[in-house]
């Protein structure tokens, strides 16, 4: 879609689903919220905002926390309740701080509100355990099939992995069996493994975002978000949404560690996407060829 024809705040929904996270995406979102100014365009704009990595502004607080007053049958009227309302909560708690209620629903209330609560003590114990550690960043490109990398893997003191990252696809001599670090994008429907001791949740710091936690209810690992400035600078980089792989490199690039590498990204042209799901396609909404030539630079620097 050309960025100049965006006339609808219908277009702009679409622009921004497709992954196109730039300026004017955003001004076509304020633009029909000035015109407008009802609270699903103000919402619209904002949850765009946060989509580039900024949470609400001080003015902005202030509007969320005059439009959380209405009263039912305002609410009503404005289309604030259901998810919307929990969204619009979460706007205000990210910023206040609250995590007694979070907006969420109601089965994950408790759990999320623990996480809420420890998950600054989760992120500096793990840069804590990082800075004397080796740490390996392993992918789930296909290239690691056959190269028998899984002992070497294995021989570092703390293994990043994602997703469903094996299966009965997969071999350990390829890709080791250690699991330190387990990532997991928001909308991830596979098996949980229990033995993480680490659970970084991808996306703009989704544990002040995400509503439904199905799949991390019963996971008693230290469960950690991506702080918003460390998502922020991927979004700059790339105008698009960063996968996981890349946010997650980039977040370790900047915490101090002994030693980094990485391996498992990237594939060749024609070949299979992943190698532990067969079929599995690639999303379309980030910027690959981008970030195929920065994690290109990336593994370079850091080679298993």
């Amino acid at each position: 879609m050309n960025s100049s024809k965006i006339k609808s705040a219908t277009e702009a929904q679409q622009a921004s689903r497709a992954g196109r996270y730039d300026c004017n995406v955003l001004h076509s979102f304020r633009y029909h919220w000035q015109q407008q100014q009802t609270f699903e365009r103000w919402l619209d704009y904002m949850i765009f905002k946060r989509q580039l990595g900024y949470p609400l502004s001080p003015a902005h607080l202030k509007l969320a926390q005059h439009w959380s007053k209405n009263n039912w049958l305002q609410r009503l009227r404005s289309n604030l309740y259901g998810h919307r309302a929990r969204q619009l909560q979460n706007l205000i708690d990210e910023i206040k701080g609250y995590s007694a209620t979070p907006g969420v629903k109601k089965p994950f209330q408790q759990r999320v509100a623990g996480w809420r609560q420890q998950e600054a003590a989760n992120f500096n114990e793990l840069q804590r355990r990082l800075s004397n550690a080796s740490v390996v960043v392993v992918g789930n490109s296909p290239n690691l099939a056959e190269q028998t990398q899984g002992a070497q893997i294995d021989t570092n003191d703390i293994v990043v992995r994602f997703n469903q990252y094996a299966s009965e696809h997969t071999q350990e001599r390829d890709i080791g069996e250690k699991l330190g670090v387990w990532v997991m994008a928001p909308g991830y429907q596979g098996p949980v493994p229990n033995n993480a001791e680490f659970v970084i949740v991808t996306g703009p710091n989704m544990l002040w975002w995400q509503q439904n936690w199905h799949a991390l209810q019963e996971h008693r690992g230290k469960i950690i978000g991506v702080p918003l400035e460390y998502w922020r600078q991927c979004v700059q980089l790339l105008a698009a949404p960063p996968s996981a792989g890349f946010l997650i490199v980039k977040l370790l690039k900047q915490l101090q560690m002994k030693q980094l590498s990485i391996t498992g990204f990237g594939i060749q042209q024609g070949s299979p996407y992943h190698h532990a799901i067969k079929g599995h396609k690639a999303v379309s909404r980030h910027n690959w060829d981008t970030e195929s030539t920065i994690m290109t630079e990336w593994m370079h620097q850091h080679r298993l």
